[in-house]
């Protein structure tokens, strides 16, 4: 197979030509829902839409705006709204679009944020319309749900946007070297059984208050953890995910206020291979981004991110 390039990515799916924005996303989904009965059937079931001959349109203008995605199934009309990301459409852009709900419609939101943290951020209604969300990762359940009872043309597009999906969910090129440092301590939240650093060094995990306070919305390809004055361990990220309330996951953390308030958390791979480097300057809690190669060839971190930084700025 000859390898297609675009813009310097990749071309893995006939929807990578499209793009990776909202609109993007929302267009190949509808095409493929309309190109496989059976995958319209599974996602209309998952929002509680009844049986019935389905109509789907994609950027329909409205007097309030256009809509990305409609599903109409007799009477009923659903309007998808997608974000990027784990981010989710707020109330006043949903308002917008309840006017033109029919039916026993409802107000579809995708994203790769989960139920729990929709249910955390969204109301269940907006003018009296439902909200229902629908991560893109159920999504992707469906499609290898039906795609065995599929042939032809209809497994091909199938295949086509699970290939599509599965790059744009991870939003991340895998070979992207950009690695999120940050600092460990001993402390242990919540006043709970394992530390900051045990957590990453025993349990493979590490995770912060999602979208707030100068954290990122994007998880990186890799977490680098410093402490002591050195940067220590490298790890690549292995799967993320974010959750409405620490307490979920960690129980005694019930008490801890910081819990309570979405946190995106990481799943690490094993400590690279890697020789501990100092600080080289006073860091104390600041967090940054640094490239992957100028850690494992600079002396120091602040000479790692001072070169990544210049790199950044000359590609």
């Amino acid at each position: 197979m000859v390898e297609l390039r675009r813009h310097g990515s990749e071309v893995a799916s006939v929807f990578d030509l499209l793009g990776t924005d909202e609109n993007d996303l929302t267009s190949a989904l509808g095409f493929t829902m309309a190109r496989c009965p059976q995958l319209c059937e599974a996602i209309a079931a998952r929002i509680g839409v009844g049986g019935g001959d389905a109509v789907i349109a994609m950027e329909v203008r409205h007097a309030e705006g256009r809509t990305d995605l409609e599903l109409r199934v007799g009477q009923d009309l659903f309007v998808f709204e997608a974000k990027a990301g784990w981010l989710l459409p707020g109330v006043e852009q949903l308002a917008r679009y309840t006017s033109s709900i029919r039916g026993n419609g409802a107000l579809i939101t995708l994203s790769q944020a989960s139920r729990a943290l929709a249910a955390h951020r969204l109301p269940p209604e907006v003018n009296g319309v439902p909200v229902f969300h629908l991560p893109w990762r159920e999504v992707l359940d469906d499609i290898r749900e039906v795609e065995p009872r599929c042939r032809g043309r209809e497994r091909m597009w199938l295949q086509e946007l699970n290939q599509y999906l599965k790059g744009v969910v991870r939003m991340v090129d895998v070979a992207d070297s950009w690695a999120y440092c940050v600092a460990l301590n001993d402390e242990r939240p919540g006043d709970g059984p394992i530390s900051f650093k045990e957590f990453v060094q025993e349990h493979g995990t590490y995770f912060h208050p999602f979208g707030t306070g100068g954290w990122p919305l994007e998880p990186a390809n890799f977490l680098a953890f410093r402490w002591e004055g050195w940067l220590r361990e490298v790890h690549r990220v292995i799967g993320t995910e974010v959750i409405a309330d620490l307490s979920d996951l960690y129980r005694w953390m019930a008490d801890y206020p910081e819990a309570h308030r979405p946190h995106m958390i990481y799943t690490l791979g094993p400590a690279l291979r890697f020789e501990p480097i100092p600080n080289g300057t006073t860091y104390r809690a600041r967090r940054f981004k640094v490239l992957l190669d100028q850690l494992l060839t600079a002396s120091t971190l602040y000479e790692a991110e001072t070169a990544s930084r210049l790199l950044a700025k000359n590609i």
